[in-house]
């Protein structure tokens, strides 16, 4: 094996070293001769049942990047079902903000045009809050129901009056046998799935004409600069999809790929965040035009990354006194692992996801920004966000004006 990067990696709890054998092979074609990209040390909430980094693979064989995380699919699952924010005031896919429901708008016309009758049953996994559903009904189609793995997702859902049942994505075949679908969705699900192996059992829920649609950040389009570096490589999406890879997945079932398309989807800031979304189904189709690897445009990225980590200016801090870090999510966690942030000096981190408050990370405490900045009044304010960082100044306005001052970003807002 080989890696990009030479540079001493750090470690963490259930981290990974270079010198042993494969802890993940390839998750779509089972290889284990894949290459060792760079390892990550992703510091974890305290209670995660998610390792603290993982070894980025590339596999040759079926063009797919992929996490060799040591934890095992169930550690996903209790994950998803307790700890991720997909179902709070803080998560994505309920439509709860302007730019999270353009975006699901944006999806259902995609979904429209690949419907095989106009009353389409619909199955949507990973549905969180129920968000598409709610804007798919709003568009005619009423046969629309989703599975969910967190409890507090499904119950906000059911609380709009939308039909949602609690499960594990990688047991809907199960779940749902004896069903029948003219259309199953995945958006922004099958990268958090570490057994993939669950995906072609869906064939099995089609109607003959069904289609399942796929849609998965999309390697081809990760770029340095509107991000920081490493933006992309988290613990949550251990799979980085090419087309390719998801056609070898979905052959053994029968399923083809009848479309592969790249899409832009903008997020709260008014960024951007690329996308593929593959429509597949049964029946011969025209072969697809070549698409581009997915593993040469990660090595490319990983090289930018490399190269744009030394450049990324230093906050400009006091010279000394305690700091707060506001957020202590994925940035937080690699802004940890690459030894960035003032550890010596930080002091807790804020962070308005309830799910983390009462938690520590790297042994500091996660509290709700309004007790942070009370038990803490004249420390330095650190914003650990990527997504919208001005959202903290308007929101820390709120809450203490005369805190602005001590508000410092680690990178210009957009």
């Amino acid at each position: 094996m080989s890696t990009l990067d030479s540079a001493p990696t750090a470690t963490g709890p259930g981290l990974p070293g270079e010198d042993r054998a494969c802890l993940r092979p390839c998750p779509v074609c089972g290889s284990t001769e894949a290459q060792a990209l760079k390892t990550l040390s992703l510091p974890q909430p305290s209670g995660s049942p998610l390792p603290g980094g993982y070894r980025l693979m590339a596999c040759h064989a079926c063009d797919l990047v992929f996490a060799e995380t040591p934890a095992p699919q169930s550690a996903y699952d209790l994950y998803y079902q307790r700890c991720a924010k997909y179902g709070g005031p803080t998560g994505t896919g309920a439509g709860l903000h302007p730019a999270d429901q353009a975006r699901l708008e944006q999806l259902a016309d995609r979904l429209l045009s690949c419907l095989p009758r106009p009353q389409a049953r619909v199955l949507d996994l990973g549905c969180g809050a129920g968000g598409l559903l709610a804007v798919l009904q709003a568009r005619g189609l009423f046969q629309v129901e989703g599975l969910d793995p967190d409890p507090s997702a499904v119950q906000a859902a059911q609380a709009r009056g939308l039909r949602l049942r609690e499960g594990l994505i990688h047991e809907a075949a199960t779940r749902c046998a004896g069903e029948r679908y003219d259309l199953i969705v995945l958006s922004h699900v099958a990268e958090h799935l570490r057994d993939l192996q669950g995906l072609p059992g869906l064939a099995r829920l089609l109607t003959p004409e069904g289609k399942l649609y796929i849609e998965v950040p999309h390697p081809v389009g990760y770029a340095c600069g509107e991000r920081p570096p490493y933006y992309y490589f988290d613990s949550e999406h251990i799979n980085h999809f090419s087309a390719q890879a998801l056609a070898r997945l979905l052959a053994p079932a029968g399923l083809q790929l009848h479309s592969a398309e790249a899409v832009s989807l903008t997020l709260s800031d008014g960024g951007h965040y690329p996308a593929l979304a593959v429509v597949a189904g049964r029946g011969a189709t025209p072969a697809l035009p070549p698409q581009p690897s997915t593993v040469h445009a990660v090595q490319r990225y990983l090289a930018d990354c490399a190269q744009g980590a030394t450049l990324v200016p230093q906050p400009p801090l006091p010279a000394q006194g305690p700091v707060l870090a506001w957020g202590a999510g994925s940035w937080a966690q690699r802004l940890l692992g690459q030894g960035q942030l003032p550890r010596d000096r930080l002091v807790a981190f804020l962070d308005n996801d309830p799910n983390k408050q009462g938690l520590q990370l790297d042994g500091l405490s996660i509290v709700p920004p309004a007790l942070g900045l009370q038990q803490h009044p004249q420390a330095a304010i650190l914003v650990c966000v990527a997504i919208d960082p001005q959202q903290i100044a308007t929101a820390l306005d709120a809450l203490d004006p005369g805190a602005r001052q001590r508000l410092h970003f680690l990178s210009d807002p957009l």
